[in-house]
């Protein structure tokens, strides 16, 4: 159930651009750390990943493992999502998670699972659920908005569940907690004037996989889908709590990857698998409300297209924006606004996004909306491979990946279009560009569009758990130990921080303080880091995510209040991180 934390709460002062000198010195202090990988003491968190992941198919014991194979074996089985539910926090007086946890969690009736699975999936109604599916945050989030809520912020941690989380908050509080909401992360420690409520919801899609057309814009369910659902008595009743059959059957989290040991021990708990969730859909119904099928975008399973809150709220006059710290339509971003049977048409969903018409109006007659106020993330410099190029239909267009050249033209305002556009410039300080650009859209009343990243990083730059740029080793999509990135400073320099993002981003939706806005912000690189199975990577990424959290509360309590705005902060799913032993993290051997 939500749990209020105390009123007293840390005092938080405004969150400044990183400055050039601070970014230049932890990127050098990051090299020289790379030239010397594994110095025991110096960094903790990066000696342990560089070791795992050189030694992942050997049986040792170790601090943290992914996977279902349990403690003292290889170092992962697993490096994809999983069915364990995902924390759920919201900050203001207005929102309130309680309207669909505890006594009002859908999961205790039949009637209601049925709603928004389309059947009631086997072993998945619980009279006891405390538990919200993750479709209901939908009305949680409209509701605020139509309490009077002004500015609706929906901050996103791809990937993060419990364990990442509790991971991310020993490493950088040095103490060890075991259950519920857990400290030692800003938003953890938050409580915005005694409003803040904590909850977790169920992730599960429809169906694991289907057949879409992306020509035709049409989905097809094949019968031998994996469904979706939640079995408690495995899972169980909250994050940090198996079910009494949980350890017959660790192989349940992994869904439809479960091999064939994580079979057998379903099957002799006398249990069935549900499908876990892709970022695609589980997004998409949380400002939709409608679950549906793995890798579609607002299309239902019967290829009904289906309107956002996003698209709700701007029809009422509010100002929207997305922001990402991996390539701006990726799936949780594209969520928010974008309609496509198939999350990988990049081309088609920066048309949705940017509000250019797009496959989906040309063969489905759907829609065209305006276009979001503020688009910005990663994709610059990434171009198609042939297997790309197939993915964006029979128009998509060779050349840069996630929005065509034409395209990019076409929204400038120097060409007559709606949005300055503002992109990584080599050698230039790129939160300075930034701030420039969103100057800019602010005074002229213009939209922005940021696409950052360069070729070979389609994501911000980890600034990984001791907070310099020294991204540990992970593992490949084989298992097998993969180099570590490494930046130049200047390569460094030329991006934004996430928190440069969201800082540019409230400056255009605020240019006009009469209108409302809602804005997505995403630290989409914890998810990114996991499928490497990189704990150092993600930690830095959930620390990244904490420090935009901690600059839109101080941007609330300088120029609004916990009355008018509302925060809610919450994850598409989870991996499977296993903490062996948490005290390692931060000590031991």
């Amino acid at each position: 159930m939500p749990q209020p934390l105390p009123s007293d709460r840390p005092k938080v002062g405004p969150l400044a651009a990183l400055a050039a000198t601070v970014l230049l010195a932890a990127c050098a202090a990051g090299a020289a750390a790379q030239e010397v990988p594994g110095v025991e003491g110096k960094d903790r968190l990066r000696e342990l990943q560089a070791r795992y992941a050189a030694s992942a198919n050997e049986k040792l014991p170790r601090a943290y493992h992914f996977g279902s194979q349990g403690p003292g074996d290889v170092f992962s089985n697993h490096r994809s999502h999983s069915n364990r539910q995902v924390a759920v926090y919201t900050f203001g007086r207005r929102i309130d998670l309680s309207a669909v946890t505890g006594s009002n969690s859908r999961y205790r009736d039949a009637g209601r699972i049925e709603e928004v699975y389309g059947r009631l999936p086997e072993n998945t109604l619980n009279p006891e659920a405390d538990y919200a599916d993750q479709s209901d945050l939908y009305r949680v989030l409209k509701d605020a908005a139509g309490r009077g809520v002004k500015h609706l912020f929906l901050v996103w941690f791809d990937g993060m569940d419990w364990p990442t989380t509790r991971a991310a908050a020993i490493v950088k509080s040095g103490k060890v907690y075991d259950e519920g909401r857990g400290s030692g992360l800003f938003f953890q420690d938050y409580t915005a004037g005694g409003s803040t409520q904590y909850g977790y919801v169920v992730t599960s899609p429809t169906h694991d996989f289907t057949v879409q057309d992306v020509d035709r814009q049409v989905v097809t369910v094949p019968g031998n889908s994996l469904p979706g659902g939640y079995d408690a008595q495995i899972a169980g009743p909250n994050p940090w709590t198996l079910g009494p059959l949980g350890p017959k059957a660790p192989g349940y989290f992994k869904g439809q990857n479960a091999n064939a040991v994580d079979k057998a021990g379903v099957l002799d708990a006398g249990r069935i698998l549900h499908a876990y969730t892709d970022s695609s859909q589980s997004a998409a119904e949380i400002v939709s409300g409608v679950k549906s099928y793995n890798s579609g975008l607002n299309v239902a399973d019967d290829s009904r297209i289906v309107p956002t809150l996003f698209h709700q709220l701007q029809e009422q006059g509010w100002k929207t924006g997305t922001v990402t710290s991996v390539p701006f339509n990726h799936a949780s971003p594209a969520g928010m606004y974008a309609q496509n049977v198939e999350r990988d048409d990049y081309q088609d969903l920066a048309r949705n996004m940017l509000g250019l018409p797009s496959i989906i109006q040309e063969v489905r007659g759907s829609k065209l909306y305006p276009g979001l106020d503020v688009v910005m993330g990663t994709g610059y410099g990434i171009v198609t491979t042939s297997s790309s190029l197939k993915m964006q239909g029979k128009n998509g267009v060779a050349g840069p990946l996630f929005i065509t050249d034409a395209d990019r033209a076409a929204v400038d305002v120097r060409n007559g279009g709606k949005y300055v556009c503002v992109h990584t410039e080599p050698n230039a300080e790129g939160g300075k560009v930034l701030r420039a650009a969103a100057a800019e859209a602010a005074r002229s009343k213009a939209r922005l569009f940021g696409l950052f990243g360069a070729k070979g990083l389609d994501h911000l730059p980890y600034r990984t758990a001791d907070g310099r740029f020294d991204p540990a080793p992970s593992l490949n999509s084989k298992g097998l130990p993969a180099p570590a990135e490494a930046y130049s400073p200047t390569e460094v320099l030329a991006q934004p921080t996430l928190v440069d993002m969201a800082e540019a981003a409230i400056e255009v939706l605020t240019a006009e303080p009469e209108k409302p806005f809602i804005l997505f912000v995403e630290a989409g690189d914890v998810d990114f880091a996991l499928h490497a199975n990189n704990l150092d990577n993600a930690v830095g990424a959930v620390h990244s995510g904490d420090a935009t959290v901690r600059a839109i509360a101080s941007w609330v309590e300088a120029h609004s209040n916990w009355d008018e705005s509302a925060m809610l902060v919450s994850s598409d799913h989870g991996h499977y991180l296993v903490l062996d032993d948490p005290k390692a993290l931060i000590d031991g051997k």
